[in-house]
């Protein structure tokens, strides 16, 4: 698979999007040391200094009705990578955490083709990242850990986890987030563009909604979840 590596550029997601027509392989990754304009989930900001592992894996031809699965497959597969050094878990929607403090997050997007659609799978990993701003509630594989981690071997590991995941439906994919959930019978606040809301959280359903004790909501609806 071609990898395209950046010292620093704005952002994988934007790049990906805009060079993968022009890219004859079916796959391919772009990665970079430090993004300046990274984004998350409704094009939040994206802390991604130099040290971590910053990319987006992109996938041509997929069908289209998968693409809702593939941010549970990614965050899994990183959390399956991440689990030889630490206990990491699962915050839904998209987020990686240890100890309640984000590690990783995964950002999928997806330009239809027809029946198909080309996906673009960002993903960002604190790994060998040594400080982190006091008003991010969030840690590093290097600040649990002590020392750094090998990003080319973690990113290849995640890539091929991310893979055995693409075929699997979305209720064999909530069945193991259930199993790896920071949140579950946990109180939550969950944040929406223009809401919030406190309730206990209880599991992730079969079609990877949060269930909760006062609704049930769609990963859409949700920017971001905190635990409170």
């Amino acid at each position: 698979m071609r990898v395209f590596k950046f010292t620093k550029i704005t952002s994988t997601q934007d790049l990906a999007e805009a060079i993968y027509s022009m890219v004859e392989e079916d796959e391919f990754v772009i990665v970079a040391e430090e993004q300046t304009r990274a984004r998350g989930r409704y094009r939040r900001a994206w802390y991604s200094p130099r040290g971590g592992l910053w990319v987006t894996y992109v996938m041509k031809g997929v069908d289209a009705g998968i693409i809702p699965n593939l941010t549970l497959a990614n965050a899994l597969a990183i959390r399956e990578a991440l689990s030889k050094f630490l206990e990491a878990k699962i915050r839904w929607p998209n987020d990686v955490v240890v100890r309640d403090r984000k590690i990783a997050g995964t950002l999928v997007e997806a330009i239809a083709e027809g029946q198909k659609a080309v996906a673009f799978i960002g993903f960002g990993v604190d790994t060998n990242v040594k400080e982190l701003p006091n008003d991010i509630n969030a840690t590093s594989v290097y600040l649990e850990l002590g020392r750094e981690v090998n990003n080319d071997s973690l990113l290849q590991e995640i890539i091929s986890k991310t893979k055995e995941r693409v075929g699997r439906s979305l209720k064999d994919l909530a069945e193991e987030a259930n199993s790896f959930s920071s949140v579950n019978e946990r109180d939550v606040k969950l944040i929406g563009r223009d809401w919030e809301k406190k309730c206990r959280a209880l599991f992730i359903d079969f079609l990877g909604r949060l269930v909760t004790d006062c609704g049930i909501f769609e990963v859409e609806e949700v920017i971001r979840l905190e635990v409170t």
